[in-house]
C-alpha cells in the first residue's frame, strides 16, 4: 500500500506523518514488504532530529515533495 495520498514511496521523498504532522525524509523503502503483505514500509529521518521507529507503514505518511 502506498502513501496515504496514493503515491508510491521512493528514497529521498519529503513526507508528513498523517497523525503527528511531523515531517521528514524517507531513508529506506521496502515495497510490498514480506512481513506486511500488500503494504509498503519506509524509514524516515525526522526534520527536527528526533528519533522515531525504524520502519513504519507508508500509508501513515503523505508525500510533501519528491527529490529530483
Amino acid at each position: 500500500m502506498p502513501y496515504a495520498d496514493g503515491k508510491t514511496p521512493i528514497t529521498g521523498d519529503h513526507v508528513r506523518h498523517v497523525t503527528t504532522l511531523k515531517t521528514g525524509t524517507v531513508t529506506h523503502v521496502d515495497l510490498n514488504a514480506g512481513n506486511t503483505p500488500g503494504h509498503d514500509q519506509v524509514s524516515v529521518r525526522w526534520d527536527d532530529g528526533s528519533v522515531g521507529v525504524g520502519i513504519s507503514l507508508a500509508d501513515e505518511y503523505r508525500l510533501m515533495s519528491r527529490a529530483s
